[in-house]
């Protein structure tokens, strides 16, 4: 029960600010031109703050665990891999296909994982957490760029996905603060500070954003979509690649961490970036909310397992 209780505390929130947004545009207080505008400031500014500030202020030296990186950086190439390979078989409209596959391959780990990790291993160090995000963060954002790129509406252009990686602001923070990291360069404290203050708005404003540009009569058109997406996501993911973490000796916090990066709801980032690509960003919006819902479930049973088995 503790275990569902932690989950449900660190997952709910987010939906419950999503379900805000939706509300502040019901009654009015934004439209779908404010909500366009926060838009690109989320992705412009807020986010790529936080991306960069949860890199730049990882510890290298506290923990460098190559088997854990190269598992989680192996593991979501063979994931993206797979689900170019088999969504466009499954999904007729190409404005959906890219949107499928980035809900489905990326998560909310960098968001989510230090947050369930220090509530099940209170005063343990989290470096492993942390130095896993270093890797995950740019290969989220360089994929799902590509996923975007090749199935958007223009005949597909190696140097346009080229471009539109290099100049992503995402991929961009997350470049920056990894040669900050390795260098041992440092911001000046009063730049520092007002770098933690515009992350710490990111999270918040991309939820809020995100709901007020939810429309509940989308979901007729993409009830497949969803299903689809969702039990890839939450269930089907964590199913084949946590018992591959298990026989290859993943324990403790490890294994946590590796569940989060399979199993937590699809990030809210993904929202944006569909949005800025042109994408079915709709279908990329209720792909976040209902993820989110059903992950406080999905992620208890998986832990709630786990714990059973001694194995976290």
């Amino acid at each position: 029960m503790n275990t569902f209780i932690t989950t449900f505390n660190i997952v709910m929130p987010v939906f419950l600010i999503i379900a805000l947004g939706c509300g502040l545009r019901v009654i009015g207080i934004v439209d779908e031109s404010g909500c366009k505008k926060m838009n690109k400031l989320a992705f412009d500014v807020l986010v790529p703050a936080l991306v960069f500030y949860n890199i730049y202020t990882t510890d290298p030296h506290q923990v460098l665990d190559l088997r854990i990186l190269g598992f989680g950086a192996v593991s979501i190439a063979a994931i993206f891999l797979l689900l170019v390979l088999i969504i466009p078989r499954i999904e007729p409209d190409p404005a959906k296909r890219g949107v499928m596959i980035q809900g489905t391959f990326r998560s909310s780990f960098v968001v989510l994982g230090m947050g369930l990790a220090a509530s099940m291993y209170p005063g343990q160090s989290l470096g492993i957490t942390a130095m896993l995000s270093t890797v995950v963060a740019p290969m989220f954002n360089a994929l799902s760029v590509i996923a975007l790129e090749i199935y958007s509406d223009k005949k597909p252009d190696i140097r346009r996905i080229i471009r539109g990686i290099v100049t992503n602001p995402l991929i961009l923070a997350s470049v920056l603060a990894l040669l900050m990291l390795l260098t041992g360069i440092r911001l000046p404290a009063l730049v520092e500070t007002v770098v933690d203050d515009v992350a710490a708005t990111a999270t918040t404003l991309s939820l809020l954003v995100l709901g007020g540009s939810f429309r509940f009569e989308a979901l007729r058109r993409s009830r497949r979509q969803l299903f689809i997406c969702c039990l890839g996501k939450l269930v089907l993911l964590p199913l084949i690649f946590i018992p591959i973490a298990v026989a290859l000796g993943f324990r403790q916090l490890e294994l946590l961490s590796l569940l989060i990066l399979f199993g937590s709801p699809t990030t809210v980032t993904s929202h944006i970036m569909a949005y800025n690509a042109g994408a079915d960003d709709q279908l990329a919006g209720q792909i976040v909310v209902f993820s989110t819902c059903f992950s406080v479930f999905s992620l208890f049973v998986f832990i709630y397992i786990l714990l059973t088995l001694g194995l976290l």
